[in-house]
């Protein structure tokens, strides 16, 4: 039998500490450690302990499901318990060639009452979460920002520089920003759940499973301490792009934070129409607005040879906008190199080739780009067969192989800068 056991939460000002068992076939998909952290910027001890555990089961309930486990724990939160049900059936209804089984087994359903009318906002400086900012500004929201979600906890050199990016952001539109540091993504050997799953739903266990609720119950203690009565959390998809995701409205909105309430944002708009969102605030309030959208993840800013980068700077292209305004330095050579890039190294996947399809709608709606030779070419893309060149497999394979030791000679040196600061 599979068996996850919550067996302490410990409290140490503004840490939380969770202690956990793994039993059975189940204990081979996750690490040996059986105790991870989350530190926030607020004191904890005001916090209940069933309030304290959301971050913890809904970080694993998807394995709970998958791998048809129980979970023991001695108290969460009612409201939150209550909303497990609904999320299970939207993975369902997601996944109907999947079995969602496994229980929940809790020993005290805490009923935690609190109110409030302020909102909060998970914000990583992409445009998703940059447009859902705008569309909510002036409600005056809470940022909020998960460290070690896309880049490890370990790239702390790099971390202190995002972290300074982002406070800028805040600051520049008069909003608080707080920032938590999450072990989270340390306990599941994702790699491995992947190669179990792909063949059924040819996607990864973090993206197709795991981050929208995982990314969602860090809010769980600062909704509480703060008193906030919704979160938003920004839609990458649309309901058009028909891409399975695990942050999705249908699972997002079911999530019940004890008195907190979450709202999928977006999710009617494009990237197209994100863009539009950003160019029209920026010539309404003449505010600069630098994007953070790289999968370059390693860096602070763009690297603008990415494939995001890349979409992204297309999409306000299409509207004869200034791309420098937001956080992206071109020359013409960027262009050309763009095209080749994508015409010959880049592999496309299905959302790809979404994203790409409504770059080039857009662009159509402008001919008069055309005559730009920086763009010509978008126009005649042929989508449809972008991946059928021969050599781009080898190409990309060398891309990411090298983009991969990069990144470990970064980490290292990441690491060897904290031990001297330390």
């Amino acid at each position: 039998m599979n068996k996850i056991i919550l067996k302490k939460i410990d409290v140490q000002k503004k840490k939380i500490i969770y202690s956990y068992s793994i039993e059975g076939n189940l204990k081979k998909y996750f690490r040996n450690k059986n105790k991870y952290s989350i530190k926030y910027e607020y004191d904890l001890s005001s916090v209940p302990i069933g309030i304290l555990a959301i971050p913890f089961v809904a970080n694993i309930l998807p394995m709970v499901w998958l791998f048809d486990a129980e979970l023991y724990i001695d108290s969460l939160d009612y409201n939150f318990y209550e909303s497990i049900d609904e999320i299970k059936k939207a993975y369902i209804k997601m996944y109907p060639q999947l079995e969602f089984l496994g229980k929940i087994i809790v020993n005290n359903k805490e009923k935690n009452y609190y109110s409030g009318t302020k909102k909060g906002l998970f914000f990583s400086g992409g445009l998703d979460a940059t447009s859902t900012l705008i569309t909510h500004y002036e409600e005056k929201p809470l940022l909020i920002n998960i460290q070690g979600s896309d880049l490890s906890t370990y790239y702390k050199k790099v971390l202190k520089k995002v972290k300074a990016y982002l406070s800028n952001v805040a600051n520049d539109f008069n909003l608080d920003i707080t920032f938590i540091k999450s072990g989270f993504r340390t306990i599941i050997k994702e790699k491995l759940v992947t190669k179990h799953f792909y063949e059924q739903v040819k996607d990864n266990y973090w993206h197709g499973f795991q981050h929208g609720i995982a990314i969602i119950s860090h809010g769980a203690p600062i909704a509480y301490i703060k008193k906030l009565d919704l979160i938003y959390i920004a839609a990458s998809y649309t309901k058009e792009s028909l891409v399975p995701c695990a942050s999705d409205p249908t699972i997002d909105n079911k999530v019940i934070l004890s008195n907190t309430k979450i709202f999928h944002d977006g999710f009617e708009l494009d990237r197209n129409a994100k863009s539009q969102n950003v160019v029209n605030f920026i010539n309404k309030y003449n505010k600069k607005i630098k994007l953070r959208v790289c999968y370059e993840d390693y860096r602070v800013e763009n690297c603008c040879s990415c494939e995001k980068c890349y979409r992204t700077i297309m999409n306000f292209c299409a509207k004869d906008f200034d791309v420098q305004k937001v956080g992206f330095n071109l020359t013409e050579k960027n262009f050309k190199k763009m095209e080749n890039d994508l015409k010959n190294r880049i592999i496309f996947t299905t959302s790809d080739k979404a994203y790409w399809t409504t770059i080039q709608k857009e662009f159509n709606l402008h001919p008069n780009l055309k005559k730009d030779i920086r763009f010509a070419w978008i126009y005649d893309l042929d989508l449809n067969n972008i991946n059928n060149n021969k050599t781009k497999k080898i190409k990309t394979f060398i891309y990411k192989n090298v983009r991969r030791i990069k990144k470990i000679v970064i980490l290292i040196m990441n690491v060897l800068s904290s031990e001297k600061d330390d």
